[in-house]
């Protein structure tokens, strides 16, 4: 993955921080100690994982929940730290300077992201990708395993599906937060909302963020402003149709740099190398985005149970990045292990992309068998452009580095390497599901078929490429399940994926063409249990994932073949536990083995795992607030989680016949948190909330991951890192 991009906030009416922001979502007043929450999907029923609503412990398959009340607690500012706490997940992929980026592994995998049930488009050759802050959050789900069958082209590891905050039934709420921690990082974010019609029938909610923070690495910084409004017409209503738009700024997105294997990982004589070090230029780097869409979601109950939905969404990304970045190599002109290589790029892009997805759900009766139907069709598009240039760099040297001694091109035009891609994409889809309950037993099977078309056009210096490619795929899913009425729920189920791919490669006629589709396919079986009359959810998995037709490119000669093929196998368990009222613990641990089984092309890559890729991930976070006595009202919480060690790829010897394997070491971190409500001081501050935040508390030094592949980048994980937040909801 390569780097990625103005806005301005004009009036948001009140602005919120991780904290207490979700006790303002869809909140009226009650008594004088009471703050009732309405209009919340409760956190034991997924939506994602069968666009029904379907209880986690009836739905067979693996689909953690992360609600906003998890994110507050946390104090979390970004998507990669919403997910630290969830199994499967390989957090990180490119340490602490990749968080103008959402990039993580899911059971090995890269998973898609959705927004309100519609995808999140990436550029698919450049650095232009929406990321979605995290103030405009409700919840989150990680569903995990294939998931074609509902939303077409995606992961055989799964996905992740983000919900907004919507306009609720509450006549007026809204909340203002403001934080300060380490690195200078702020934050000021606000959330209004309530009815615009004596009749409630019209409702409006606004949530916005000024937030940014100095980058880990020296002379970078990170910028945004976003808004994000909302208004839903028809409210209790049979028929609503809810307009939601944001547009986000970003006119500064760090330094997205690494250190090379030598010093990080590896030792060096001259010691280890500063974990503030910036390998590139800094009157140079330009990293910056906009990011806008407008989104319809509307629906209209028939009665007895039938209901048609019809969402839709406009996008519309810009990205510029002008940078040196180093190679991690040492420098031919290199005497003491100090002098390492570096090289410039530059880019402009813009995507715009549309998506829709219509569906009908319904429930029949045939006899002693109740059905939960689902229909629909999708469609989606992309168009991407983007304008490249790849150059040389002074070498620097990383001990002593010496800014300022390299001059880039004043156009993209004069690197050396350039050239520009042209690309489209879009995709036609109908599915069916039915959900069979029959006694205790739930039976779920979907299928789905769907076309798909992309376009690539390559112009550059060295040449380039026209190429069409059409699919057509029939996707899966089935799974049963057995619910027991002491709260105990077995499962199997088996599914399959698609993933068209922009990669061009070698055909079996010896002529080039963009690669076929990759194909995944799972097993899962499982055990989830929920103590009747309670909230807690105990769940066990185990899964085998395998992909075929994987783009895989020769390391001596460059050129790509889709003869690769990876298994990805491992066992899962987590815990959302209330233990006592006050008390919350969310557990998990994950063991897998992700390795690639065939590969023509690339031998010593075989036994392997995938690069960013993790055996193992685990955590414990558990966060109180005192119910009685002198101290009511106080909060205190931490976590402890642990990464096992990350592949990052292999150097190979002269003859490429024998190679070194790369992997991190493993690690683990510490979390803590502390929050106070002010109304306990005094009645006049009702409504108050302070907390203080701290991720990786013992200031532990590690490298979160590498990518030894040509070069040889290593990325240093996030140094300890504290803020304090205040906050007002009413």
């Amino acid at each position: 993955m390569r780097l990625r991009q103005s806005f301005w906030l004009a009036g948001v009416a009140g602005l919120a921080l991780p904290g207490i922001a979700s006790a303002a979502i869809d909140a009226a007043s009650g008594t004088a100690d009471t703050i009732i929450v309405t209009g919340q999907r409760p956190a034991n029923e997924g939506l994602a994982g069968t666009k029904t609503g379907t209880s986690l412990v009836e739905t067979p398959q693996s689909i953690s929940v992360i609600t906003r009340d998890d994110l507050d607690a946390r104090a979390v500012t970004n998507l990669n730290q919403a997910l630290l706490y969830t199994a499967g997940i390989t957090p990180d992929t490119r340490g602490a300077n990749g968080e103008n980026y959402d990039l993580f592994k899911l059971r090995g995998f890269d998973a898609p992201q959705y927004l309100d049930g519609l995808k999140i488009f990436s550029s698919p050759t450049g650095y232009a990708a929406t990321q979605v802050d995290i103030s405009r959050l409700d919840r989150i789900e990680v569903v995990k395993g294939p998931a074609s069958v509902l939303y077409g082209a995606s992961s055989p590891g799964g996905l992740i599906a983000m919900s907004s905050k919507l306009p609720g039934p509450a006549e007026s709420f809204g909340s203002v937060e403001a934080s300060y921690g380490s690195f200078n990082l702020f934050r000021l974010d606000g959330d209004s909302g309530g009815s615009l019609s004596p009749d409630g029938t019209i409702r409006y909610r606004v949530s916005g963020s000024i937030n940014g923070a100095d980058s880990q690495q020296n002379y970078g910084s990170r910028r945004r402003y976003t808004i994000s409004p909302a208004v839903t017409f028809g409210a209790g209503t049979d028929t609503t149709v809810t307009l939601l738009g944001n547009y986000s700024h970003d006119p500064k997105n760090g330094n997205y740099g690494s250190v090379p294997l030598s010093g990080s990982v590896d030792p060096n004589p001259n010691g280890r190398i500063s974990q503030k070090f910036n390998d590139g230029e800094p009157g140079l780097t330009d990293i910056s985005r906009n990011q806008g869409s407008l989104t319809y979601l509307a629906t209209h109950d028939f009665g007895n149970g039938w209901v048609v939905r019809a969402n839709g969404r406009y996008q519309d990304v810009t990205a510029k990045i002008q940078a040196v970045y180093g190679t991690g190599l040492l420098s031919a002109e290199d005497t003491d292990q100090s002098l390492f290589g570096r090289a410039s790029y530059r880019t402009k892009e813009h995507m715009k992309n549309y998506t829709f997805d219509n569906q009908l759900t319904g429930t029949v009766a045939t006899g002693a068998i109740s059905h939960q139907l689902l229909f629909g069709v999708d469609y989606q598009a992309t168009h991407s452009t983007e304008a490249y240039g790849f150059g040389n760099a002074t070498d620097i040297d990383v001990y002593n580095p010496v800014y300022g001694t390299t001059v880039l091109p004043a156009e993209i035009a004069d690197y050396p390497s350039n050239g520009r891609y042209n690309v489209h994409q879009n995709q036609t889809g109908i599915y069916a599901q039915d959900q069979i309950s029959f006694g205790d037993f739930r039976l779920t099977a979907s299928g789905r078929y769907d076309w798909a078309k992309g376009h690539q056009l390559l112009t550059s210096n060295f040449g380039g490429g026209d190429d069409t490619k059409k699919d057509r795929k029939f996707t899966y899913r089935v799974g049963g399940l057995y619910a027991f009425d002491f709260g105990l729920s077995p499962y199997v189920s088996y599914s399959t994926s698609f993933q068209p791919q922009a990669s061009t490669v070698t055909l079996a006629n010896g002529s080039t063409g963009l690669a076929d589709p990759s194909l995944g396919k799972q097993i899962e079986g499982g055990l989830k249990y929920q103590p009747p009359g309670t909230s807690i959810l105990l769940t066990g998995a185990y899964f085998k994932i395998d992909q075929t037709n994987v783009v895989v490119s020769n390391p001596v000669t460059y050129i790509g073949t889709q003869s690769g093929k990876v298994r990805s196998e491992g066992y899962e368990f987590e815990a959302k536990v209330p233990l006592v009222k006050g008390l919350n613990a969310t557990a998990n641990f994950s063991h897998q083995k992700v390795r690639t089984i065939d590969s023509d092309n690339d031998p010593l890559s075989v036994g392997r795992p995938l690069i960013g890729v993790g055996k193992e991930n685990a955590g414990l976070f558990a966060d109180y607030t005192l119910q009685n006595g002198s101290l009511q009202g106080l909060g205190f919480g931490g976590g402890v989680r642990y990464v096992g060690g990350v592949y990052g790829g292999y150097i190979a010897n002269a003859t490429n016949t024998a190679a070194r394997y790369v992997y991190t070491r493993s690690y683990t971190l510490f979390d803590a948190s502390l929050s106070y409500d002010l109304s306990r001081v005094s009645e006049r501050m009702r409504g108050v909330r302070v907390a203080v935040n701290a991720a990786n508390l013992l200031n532990k030094r590690y490298v979160s991951s590498c990518y030894i592949n040509g070069s040889q980048w290593c990325w240093y994980g996030q140094r300890r890192t504290v803020q304090g937040t205040i906050g007002f909801r009413w």
